[in-house]
């Protein structure tokens, strides 16, 4: 049988393929899993030697920044900067430890310091360590074993930044640290901003300081003015970069304030060049994490020129570099951590710093030195994302484990929760009752109530009921019915908006209202106002009729009901645009929309109800790596297993079918999300625990929407249902129904890390 070119090249191609991944995999780093994807990559750091061998790290691994499977890797260039060595791992995961955070450092005898952090948020174990290369221009290079750097006075410490070397000979490590066992990836409000001070070239290290700053401070770094104070600029989340002087050499340090310096809570670098000015490398007039520019100050940092731009796109971040013999600066950075994930190199003279242009002739940017590899595609060879003894069953136990109730005592029936996450607090909204378990759109004491609760301590600090029928506000009046379908996403910084629909079936057309919540004031606003829904013909109060009414023209032929339209998936963002699955679960009617600016008009950008006789209803809905929307539909006729629904513009849908990798789901709430570049599907699985219905929930993880694995698989007969789930730091929160006597199992909402 003759063998087509075609066929030889994928075979050479995929033969070539295993070969690359064996090799890699014989590189790896001891305690690394070897099966893992680095599907993200980012926070850089550089040196460069005597001789010119150029080094860079960053850090990867596993299926986010950050999780346990994180691991620091390193690279080098012998021909200037133009071509790098693939990347090598220095430090793996090591006994539920992540590896994160790498910054190089060659001290003043010619050792090439390789610097990360570890951290354990289980067992509460974070700290500093380190591997040094002794002669960093052999080849191959030659490191020590991995050591602890010290800081054990305190049980939290990291660092980002460079160590820096004193005009006394001492060496200076800019550390941030908490005074408490912290059982997270971050110590958030806990931060505490300080030095480790060493006298005996770095044996040992003596922590001085604890500094405090707004709320996400952190990566702190430090510069010795030519009048001998040290300068310490710390990264925070208030919009500009905060400060704080000492006047011995670290031992003690003034109150921080802000300084003039604007940034959007991003890391940033500042050197003293060999002219004796200084250079910071910082976004300036940014949009987020854009325009990573170049700047000089002559005046030790009380002003800055407009300096040189680095590259103006979002989505970058983290520069690091030095200063080379010759004059020539070398900055590293990363773009797009989740998406091409490249770690970039600029490089460029002071003179073209003051100048804001090139006139050396030496500026050269956007260099790549390392990108992700691109994802596989389903005709591909594909690479697990999880190791091959993961126990779905068992990592759900331990989320169950830690789930803690976050709905009022007197609540009797509790269902269908969301958030958010602000500053250190989940925002939790969800229809509660205070007189049976469970919950119908014809009961009129179902109310809408929020929990407010301290992501550090788990505890619920306040639960304040904010929709009632017939409750009167400053500009309205609620009419009797019941309040259903909340939701809830951040409007600014200090304000989170709270969605939800009045409703009396067969009564009137419900409507979904908007209300806002003040996170400085932990207030309610007194006034509720009507959202809006843009069809086709117009914007109108967003009630049932007009979406009814938008969908018949589509071809819609279910009959009409006046209740039942929410915003029912989460909210989620794509290309700056804020969308959202709209559902009126009653006549199974499903779109997808935008949110305005404003986040007070949903527009309806298609429908998909196809096919109309298994009744399609509560999808959630996502975009796939080549632009694709997906969307997961609960199904209320047929088999009751899900559908999944697809479209090139969010327009125009394909008929609703099944899918393998879905078998046999039963008809509940679905959930697709990404959490840094690894889709999340979420289903209810037809099977029952004691008898119980929705008592198995399974999140099976994918890289390209179309592969997928068990990661979770929640059994319990006290069912879980309706979940929901969030990303903030670095950590993915959820909160669930759940329940113990009725047969719906709707009796409390309970809320915990997911991971």
């Amino acid at each position: 049988m003759a063998i087509s070119s075609e066929s030889i090249q994928r075979t050479k191609q995929s033969i070539l393929l295993m070969i690359g991944l064996l090799l890699v995999s014989l590189t790896f780093a001891e305690n690394e899993p070897s099966n893992l994807l680095r599907t993200w990559q980012g926070i850089p750091g550089l040196e460069r030697t005597a001789k010119g061998r150029v080094f860079v790290s960053w850090f990867s691994g596993g299926r986010q920044e950050p999780a346990v499977e994180n691991t620091v890797y390193l690279c080098y260039s012998d021909d200037q900067g133009k071509t790098f060595t693939d990347p090598q791992p220095i430090a793996g995961p090591r006994n539920g430890a992540r590896a994160f955070d790498p910054t190089l450092w060659i001290d003043p005898e010619g050792k090439l310091w390789y610097i990360f952090n570890r951290g354990n948020r289980d067992t509460a174990e974070h700290g500093v360590c380190a591997r040094i290369c002794d002669n960093p221009e052999a080849t191959p290079s030659v490191w020590s074993p991995e050591f602890h750097i010290g800081y054990d006075e305190v049980p939290f410490s990291f660092r980002m930044n460079k160590p820096t070397v004193l005009s006394t000979g001492e060496w200076i490590m800019p550390v941030t640290h908490a005074a408490e066992p912290i059982h997270d990836w971050h110590a958030g409000s806990k931060h505490l901003h300080g030095v480790g001070i060493s006298t005996d070239k770095g044996k040992t290290w003596k922590l001085h300081g604890a500094l405090k700053a707004p709320s996400w401070a952190l990566e702190n770094m430090i510069v010795e003015l030519r009048d001998g104070r040290l300068w310490m600029l710390i990264r925070t989340g208030a919009g500009f970069l905060w400060q704080s002087y000492s006047h011995d050499k670290g031992r003690t340090w003034t109150e921080p304030g802000a300084s003039t310096i604007t940034n959007p809570g991003s890391r940033f670098f500042i050197r003293r060049l060999s002219s004796g000015n200084l250079l910071l490398v910082n976004h300036y007039k940014f949009k987020g994490r854009s325009h990573i520019t170049a700047s000089l100050s002559t005046d030790e940092g009380r002003t800055w020129n407009e300096g040189l731009l680095l590259d103006e796109r979002s989505n970058i971040s983290y520069p690091d570099g030095v200063q080379d013999t010759n004059g020539l600066i070398w900055i590293v950075y990363d773009h797009d951590r989740q998406g091409t994930g490249e770690i970039l190199l600029a490089r460029f003279r002071e003179e073209d710093v003051a100048a804001g242009r090139n006139v050396s002739g030496a500026v050269r940017l956007k260099q790549a030195v390392n990108q992700l590899p691109r994802p596989m595609t389903s005709g591909q060879l594909h690479l697990k994302l999880l190791p091959a003894d993961w126990n779905p069953k068992a990592a759900a136990d331990q989320v169950l484990s830690r789930l803690v109730k976050v709905t009022a005592p007197q609540v009797k029936g509790a269902h269908d929760a969301e958030m958010v996450m602000v500053k250190n607090r989940a925002y939790i909204v969800a229809e509660v009752n205070d007189e049976r378990a469970g919950e119908r759109a014809e009961w009129s004491f179902i109310y809408a109530a929020m929990s407010i609760v301290n992501l550090q301590t788990l505890a619920v600090e306040k639960i304040i009921p904010f929709a009632r029928g017939g409750q009167v506000f400053s500009n309205e009046i609620l009419p009797p019915g019941t309040c259903f379908g909340q939701r809830i996403l951040q409007k600014d910084a200090r304000t989170v908006r709270c969605y939800f629909a009045s409703e009396k079936p067969d009564k009137r057309q419900s409507q979904t209202w908007f209300i806002d919540f003040d996170i400085e004031r932990m207030t309610f606003e007194n006034s509720i106002h009507k959202a809006k829904l843009k069809t086709a013909a117009g914007i109108f109060d967003m009630q049932p009729k007009y979406f009814y009414e938008d969908a018949v023209k589509q071809g819609f032929k279910r009959p009409a009901r006046d209740f039942g339209l929410y915003p029912f998936d989460s909210f989620k963002y794509f290309d700056n645009r804020l969308y959202v699955g709209l559902n009126n679960f009653p006549i199974g009617q499903n779109a997808l929309a935008n949110v305005n600016d404003a986040f007070d008009t949903f527009e309806i950008i298609g429908h998909f109800n196809e096919p109309a006789e298994l009744k399609l209803t509560e999808s959630a809905v996502n975009r796939l790596p080549d632009g694709t929307w997906m969307a997961i539909c609960r199904q209320e006729g047929g088999n009751g297993n899900y559908l999944f629904t697809t479209s090139k513009d969010g327009r125009s849908w394909t008929r609703g079918e099944h899918r393998d990798f879905v078998p046999n789901g039963t008809n509940s709430k679905p959930t697709f999300d990404k959490f840094r570049n690894i889709y999340y599907l979420g289903w209810q699985e037809a099977t029952k625990i004691n008898g119980v219905s929705r008592s198995v929930f399974n999140i099976d993880i994918s890289f390209d929407g179309m592969n997928w694995e068990r990661k979770y698989r929640f059994e319990t007969d006290k069912s879980f249902q309706y979940p929901a789930f969030r990303e903030y730091h670095g950590t993915v929160w959820l909160c669930v129904t759940q329940g113990d006597s009725s047969a719906e199992r709707k009796e409390r909402i309970m809320f915990g890390r997911l991971e």
